[in-house]
């Protein structure tokens, strides 16, 4: 499978932990199907501690290792959209700078796009952990048919973004991620919806993703509400969704954010453990 070359890209910014970014960085780098390039966004001046992890593995890995640095945190919009101009091959593979890939993760993808090359971007489950890896036994099952991906996509993200493989010019094509803080990720599945790219996810778990730093509590208020709502009448005005889908779609998170945080990361843990996998 060597012959599939492919980057991965991953943003960092100032508050990451550099003990979380280590591991990150050796969980991609130990795969058994490695990757040909690693991009790492810069997104603003960071802590010494986080360069003298990043310089440590340029040096290690000069080969490998490309790092593209911006003068401010534009956010992750941004951040990605200048990493996708620096890779150097077509398929870019998605990596936070704080979770943890399964050793296989890049071995499975690039298998299923070897025999699936219909498929645009392929993405995957992930395991939410706190402190450790399988602390929490939280996995975010996702459809896996491109038909039922587009059907989740009218209503709630249908692709866990850490986890994501990607057909880069269709991104770029699709006009690649805009520049709002919020969505960034599910309005650029949703334009290249439109654009009548292909979409699978692999049923099994590809990442363990980092849980925490109030996750929940950041996506309640009224701005993120009014961004939401914007995102979904976009949709509306494209015919992605009908008036009544647009209706549940704001009904539904309008009612996320007046929930007490208490009772949602109950209602969030409850549906994650409970989640039943869609493979139609």
């Amino acid at each position: 499978m060597n012959d599939f070359q492919f980057s991965v890209l991953i943003p960092v910014y100032i508050k990451e932990n550099p003990q979380h970014l280590q591991l990150a960085l050796q969980s991609v780098i130990h795969q058994t199907l490695s990757p040909n390039e690693i991009v790492i966004v810069e997104d603003g001046p960071l802590t010494k501690e986080l360069y003298a992890i990043i310089e440590t593995y340029k040096t290690q890995y000069s080969q490998l290792f490309t790092i593209v640095k911006l003068h401010q945190n534009s956010g992750m919009g941004v951040a990605m959209n200048e990493g996708l101009k620096v890779c150097k091959y077509n398929w870019v593979a998605r990596m936070d700078s704080d979770d943890i890939c399964v050793n296989t993760r890049f071995e499975q993808q690039i298998s299923f796009l070897k025999q699936n090359n219909n498929i645009d971007i392929i993405g995957g489950y992930i395991e939410e952990f706190q402190h450790l890896v399988g602390d929490l036994k939280q996995v975010r099952h996702l459809p896996t048919s491109h038909n039922n991906i587009k059907q989740f996509a009218k209503y709630r993200n249908p692709m866990n973004h850490m986890a994501v493989m990607f057909n880069k010019h269709k991104a770029i094509e699709a006009g690649g991620y805009w520049h709002h803080r919020v969505l960034e990720d599910y309005h650029l599945w949703f334009m290249m919806l439109i654009n009548g790219c292909q979409f699978a996810n692999l049923p099994q778990v590809l990442v363990n993703a980092r849980v925490g730093n109030n996750m929940l509590s950041r996506r309640k208020g009224m701005p993120y509400l009014k961004m939401e709502i914007f995102f979904f009448k976009k949709m509306l005005k494209q015919d992605f969704i009908n008036y009544p889908q647009f209706i549940k779609a704001v009904f539904s998170r309008a009612i996320m954010k007046i929930i007490p945080i208490q009772i949602l990361e109950k209602m969030y843990s409850w549906l994650l453990r409970n989640k039943q996998n869609s493979n139609a």
